[in-house]
């Protein structure tokens, strides 16, 4: 007895850590009771979940599979692989491990709602609006469920819908910085922006950390202080940002302005005048600091004050010259960058076109195709596209300043030529993308940059058909 009340309390313990966030006390406490009973399920299934949360997705998996063979009947295990699963990409797993535990247990409202989490990252986003609309039925509103249906609805360009239902939720929890932040793209997508950008700062305490913690700039007058900003999530948003630098110049001609941003970016970004740059990681002396994303807000932009005049020109590179055969030149981007493995970087992936449909564009006779991303050509896109060394965006903006027409996915690319005022035509996912807006044929950021989006989510092949045919019509970009 002595020994199963001391099992227990470490069982109680760990419960109690997991409830604190306290998640290694709590792997230590499941260790213990798993040390006198190397067969108990829950340990091993809660043990599992603390893994997950410190990002030990190896062992996780472990635990769960060892849990799911000791009660292989148990909804709630099957339930929570098949979270793991989904991050670690493995969508049809997950997707079966659920509908077993559905089919056993129809009234689990976590498993309807982990469905429609998989359902959203299978691009099924009508079936997962289906799924938490009956978890909400069975268990009822939560702060979660409502982020998790204002995402799809948003996903599915639903934006008065996703609206309501993420205020919806805020109702119920005014301070969620998930629910913050996901009202935030929904609003952005909408061109709501007066709205949306004091709502995206709750990315801060949602999805990112920030680097620096010092007093924010507000968008008043700085006078001779020292105002930092530093770059944060893509490349492409740096790029974005960077239209501001000169109104901030004239703005504020005595401040010091210091810019932390990737080193790519140095020889390109040379051109502001009075914007000292910076390695990405540098901590200067400063009066006042700013990411650069928030800029927007600080300035009070909206698409009716947005400023969408060129801004960035080539610099002088010791990039050779294209070749002039007298056609047309065409620089191309197929693919996005990658984050990470997993469903960490499916979204992204989303946004690119696999090589053997990008290569259908290429074939266009008559042009002459640049590649302007770095890395080895794909086999489907050897002899179809020349490939330039390039070094840095300096070394892209003068490869840019050559071409008559740019056709790229939703990457850093298509904010460096939009810069330019070079003629862009983008490829788009059907969900968009936050400063494009829901169905706008123009970039609103980027008045040369014509939209190509997909119909439906996923399907790339109708958008190629569409953009060689385009391109083999003779017309000026």
């Amino acid at each position: 007895m002595a020994l199963k009340a001391v099992v227990t309390a470490d069982f109680d313990e760990g419960n109690r850590r997991v409830a604190a966030g306290d998640w290694q006390g709590a792997i230590a406490a499941f260790d213990r009771c798993l040390a006198v009973n190397p067969k108990d399920w829950q340990a091993l299934a809660n043990r599992a979940g603390a893994r997950l949360q410190v990002g030990d997705s190896a062992r996780a998996l472990d635990d769960y599979m060892a849990a799911a063979a000791l009660n292989p009947a148990s909804a709630n295990i099957k339930s929570n692989l098949a979270v793991l699963l989904k991050e670690l990409g493995e969508l049809e797993l997950a997707c079966k491990l659920l509908e077993e535990a559905l089919a056993a247990e129809p009234g689990h409202a976590d498993a309807w709602s982990n469905l429609g989490v998989v359902r959203q990252h299978q691009l099924r986003y009508q079936d997962a609006i289906a799924c938490f609309l009956k978890a909400i039925e069975l268990d009822g509103l939560t702060p979660a469920r409502c982020n998790n249906l204002g995402n799809v609805c948003t996903s599915a360009l639903l934006l008065d819908d996703a609206i309501a239902v993420l205020q919806g939720g805020l109702g119920l929890a005014p301070d969620d910085a998930n629910l913050q932040f996901s009202l935030s793209i929904a609003l952005l997508l909408a061109g709501r922006y007066a709205e949306a950008w004091p709502l995206y700062e709750a990315r801060w305490r949602s999805i990112l950390e920030p680097r620096h913690s010092g007093r924010l700039w507000n968008g008043g007058p700085l006078g001779k202080r020292a105002l930092l900003l530093w770059a944060e999530q893509g490349l492409g948003d740096s790029l974005q940002m960077a239209r501001f630098l000169p109104r901030l110049r004239a703005e504020h001609p005595d401040a010091r302005l210091l810019l932390a941003c990737p080193e790519p970016f140095h020889r390109l970004f040379a051109q502001f005048d009075g914007v000292e740059l910076l390695p990405p990681d540098a901590a200067p002396a400063h009066d006042c600091q700013l990411p650069l994303m928030s800029l927007p807000g600080a300035l009070g932009v909206t698409l009716d004050n947005l400023p969408s005049t060129p801004y960035l020109r080539a610099v002088a590179t010791q990039t050779p010259p294209l070749p002039d055969s007298g056609r047309l030149k065409v620089g191309v981007v197929w693919e996005s960058g990658r984050w990470g493995v997993g469903i960490a970087d499916a979204w992204r992936q989303h946004k690119s076109v696999p090589p053997a449909l990008f290569a259908g564009i290429c074939r266009v006779p008559g042009i002459d195709f640049v590649a302007l991303q770095p890395g080895a050509l794909p086999a489907e896109l050897q002899g179809l596209v020349a490939q330039p060394a390039i070094a840095d965006f300096a070394d892209t903006a003068a490869l840019v300043a050559q071409l008559d027409l740019v056709i790229c996915v939703d990457t850093a690319i298509l904010h460096l030529a939009g810069a330019m005022g070079k003629p862009v035509w983008a490829l788009l996912r059907a969900e968009s993308a936050p400063f494009f807006l829901a169905d706008a044929d123009v970039a609103p950021w980027y008045p040369s940059v014509r939209l190509w989006r997909q119909a439906r989510p996923g399907d790339w092949s109708p958008v190629l058909v569409d953009v060689a045919a385009a391109l083999s019509t003779p017309q000026t970009f």
